[in-house]
């Protein structure tokens, strides 16, 4: 493995295990409201896919209609999710994270925004200039299949 890929690879899974350490800790501790490991997954898809419609969600999660209806009223009664009808289409609606999944599972966010002050403080601002737009090309242009296409691809029911 090249020195690249070994560096992101590093990044790639610290992040991940800052998500798992805390959709692990409290595991048997019976706290009211406290998501599955299972509901932690669909909320990361939730907020990946930016407030996808039910149906997107659904797709993604490869859930049939009536497991997607179970879900996200449970996601819901527990104050993680919002269905947001749609203005266009009253038939569509849309799944947005509220602000709780951040309040009880946003160590990671805080983290990236913690990292991104120390890239801040340790390059310069060419550099750090640099390094934002070469992420935004990997993100936009180098990742197609783990980009936006993501809600517009037809998910195959497998």
């Amino acid at each position: 493995m090249k020195e690249m890929e070994q560096h992101f690879s590093s990044m790639y899974h610290k992040f991940k295990l800052m998500l798992y350490d805390k959709a692990l800790k409290e595991r048997g501790k019976s706290v009211p409201g406290e998501l599955s490991l299972q509901e932690v997954i669909y909320m990361e898809i939730i907020i990946a896919l930016v407030d996808p419609t039910v149906a997107e969600f659904s797709r993604y999660a490869k859930l049939s209609g009536s497991n997607t209806a179970y879900r996200l009223r449970k996601l819901e009664e527990k104050g993680y999710i919002v269905r947001i009808q749609n203005e266009q289409d009253k038939r569509e609606f849309h799944v947005k994270a509220t602000g709780r999944y951040r309040e009880e599972y946003g160590e990671i966010f805080d983290y990236i925004h913690k990292v991104c002050e120390r890239i801040e403080e340790r390059f310069s601002p060419e550099e750090v200039e640099n390094f934002s737009r070469m992420l935004g090309i990997i993100s936009e242009e180098l990742m197609p299949e783990a980009g936006t296409r993501l809600r517009e691809r037809d998910i195959k029911e497998e």
